[in-house]
């Protein structure tokens, strides 16, 4: 049993070196697809925790691996023989945080630069499997762990305080700015490699931390833990036995459509927006409806601007809705903004007068 074990062990050894690259693939899209299948509700309790200890095991062998690189920690030929395997382990926690963090971003997306955010943090999350990037070392980890870090705090507080802002941003951002300076002052700081730290972790670090200030206050960052789940627009909402019902006169096969609505209006029809918002538990908090339309002349121009309160906590969403009665015949678009300016989500659709005089049969859509 023991010579079967040991030879096990040669092979497991020999494959690692010969495919070293396709093992860390392996590793990284293991980590991918473990919370895939795992990943519960952003305010989940087992999800923030699980989180958080990738963190402390990653920023862990992040600290040993400056130590080693710097030479003021040595390992004996056995630990490092062990030490040379840390590398999957590594792979194996970035690939499951950058995958919780690209479904977290995703499902907050809406705008452009929204999704320009999401393209970026996907791009890092697969250069981290390219050997050339891998070559840059210690800096694209540190890039990488201050991202996660960054991310986790930037869901932390909101979810903590109950809302969306400037101070839960700032709280997650200096927290994170706390933890990496705490591990520089009681790991490197007074280090004779001083420059090599400087140039290797320390700017890193802060570049990292830079661009999330200036991606927050340009809505380059999604709004993450709030998400628009639904929205419709239509000709009547009615909320029965916990339930809001919306009126419509859409065909089956265009309920589905994701492109702009027509919207055929009689006299005294009014405009209904009805959507689902998800936000954590104990969530309390505003949106605003925009409502802009497209004119001949000045192009898309805001027309009005609902306030609406949210209360989080419910899985499929908060539901509310807004109406307007006076509007114009051409195309509209309510775009959907948090508290902050961040947009969560949009509807385009195009008013058109109903010249018929048929009686309407509305169709229900519940929410």
């Amino acid at each position: 049993m023991t010579l079967f074990f040991q030879n096990l062990k040669l092979r497991l050894t020999q494959f690692y070196q010969r495919h070293e690259v396709l093992v860390a693939i392996g590793f990284f899209v293991a980590g991918f697809l473990f919370d895939l299948m795992t990943l519960g509700r952003i305010d989940d309790p087992i999800t923030l925790f699980q989180q958080a200890f990738y963190l402390i095991v990653l920023g862990t062998l992040l600290i040993f691996e400056i130590r080693v690189k710097v030479g003021s920690f040595s390992l004996s030929e056995k630990n490092w023989q062990l030490w040379k395997y840390h590398d999957l382990i590594v792979h194996f926690f970035f690939g499951s945080l950058l995958s919780i963090y690209t479904i977290f971003y995703y499902t907050s997306a809406s705008a452009l630069t929204s999704f320009l955010f999401i393209f970026l943090l996907a791009g890092l999350m697969l250069a981290n499997e390219i050997p050339h990037f891998q070559r840059l070392g210690l800096p694209a980890r540190v890039i990488l762990f201050s991202i996660c870090v960054l991310s986790f705090f930037s869901f932390f507080y909101p979810i903590i305080i109950g809302h969306l802002g400037a101070i839960p941003f700032w709280l997650g951002t200096l927290t994170s700015a706390g933890v990496l300076g705490l591990i520089w002052r009681l790991n490197f700081k007074g280090s004779e490699s001083i420059i090599f730290l400087k140039k290797n972790v320390l700017i890193p670090g802060i570049v990292v931390h830079i661009f999330f200030v200036v991606a927050y206050y340009t809505s380059f960052i999604p709004p993450v833990p709030m998400a628009l789940k639904r929205i419709g627009v239509y000709y009547n909402v009615e909320k029965k036995d916990g339930t809001y019902i919306g009126s419509h006169l859409k065909p089956f096969w265009k309920l589905l459509s994701i492109g702009a609505q027509d919207f055929k209006t009689r006299d005294g029809d009014k405009i209904y927006i009805l959507m689902s918002i998800f936000s954590p538990a104990r969530f309390n908090d505003q949106i605003y409806l925009k409502w802009y339309f497209d004119d001949p002349e000045k192009g898309w121009t805001l027309q009005d601007t609902i306030p609406l309160a949210i209360l989080g906590g419910r899985a499929e969403g908060y539901r509310g809705f807004g109406t307007k009665e006076r509007f114009q015949f051409g195309d509209w678009r309510v775009v959907v903004e948090t508290s902050d300016r961040r947009e969560i989500g949009r509807i385009n659709f195009s008013v058109e007068a109903d010249h018929t005089t048929d009686v309407r049969e509305f169709k229900k859509e519940i929410f």
